[in-house]
């Protein structure tokens, strides 16, 4: 079911919490034989679920029967490149932005602890230190959330999340946004995100 919906300078945002079964989902993708081939490769319930539930999010936002495809590198676009997209997904959250324009990135996460353990291989020693050294578990997952969010905007120029990415300090709200560094070309993006009980949701639109 639909979570919230909401705009953004100009993007559309979609956030579904999974619940539907496959049948149902199937049922509601009224598109569902342009993807039948594809579909019917997945091996996993969960896997066939997100498949469904993403491509159902994205003609709500479209507000048509869009055909999703992936580049060799596995980004989503459109075929016939009305917007351009991202999506995401973590536990039962599936998260969707489009654009008429301009490039986008966007990450849900279901927080955990197990991100004090490994934080240290996606931020860089200047950024430990400005985020709370590995303290605020919150600050951690948007850190990351902002970097996956990025990468999907940048690509392979953004491949090392440590070095090539930089997140400026931030205090930790309900919502807000915060600045990254893109390193190699030295531009700069802004984050927005927001933070609720079950996930955080991170989202960049690119204007460089």
């Amino acid at each position: 079911m639909i979570f919230q919906q909401f705009t953004s300078n100009k993007a559309s945002i979609l956030i579904w919490e999974l619940t539907e079964s496959i049948d149902d989902l199937i049922v509601e993708l009224r598109n569902f034989e342009l993807y039948k081939n594809e579909y019917l490769e997945i091996r996993t319930e969960k896997r066939r679920r997100e498949f469904l539930c993403v491509r159902i999010a994205m003609n709500k936002l479209a507000n048509y029967e869009c055909n999703i495809s992936y580049d060799d590198f596995g980004k989503p676009f459109l075929n016939d490149k009305t917007f351009e997209i991202s999506v995401s997904h973590s536990g039962k959250w599936i998260a969707v932005i489009c654009h008429p324009t301009q490039k986008v990135g966007i990450d849900i996460e279901c927080p955990s602890e197990k991100i004090q353990k490994v934080y240290k291989r996606f931020l860089s020693e200047i950024e430990q230190k400005d985020l709370s050294d590995g303290q605020n578990l919150q600050q951690l997952y948007l850190a990351w959330s902002a970097k996956e969010a990025l990468f999907k905007i940048i690509g392979n120029e953004a491949v090392d999340f440590a070095k090539q990415l930089r997140i400026l300090p931030f205090d930790v709200k309900k919502e807000g946004k915060f600045e990254a560094v893109h390193l190699p070309s030295n531009s700069i993006y802004i984050l927005n995100y927001l933070c609720y009980t079950n996930f955080n949701l991170v989202y960049c639109i690119d204007n460089n």
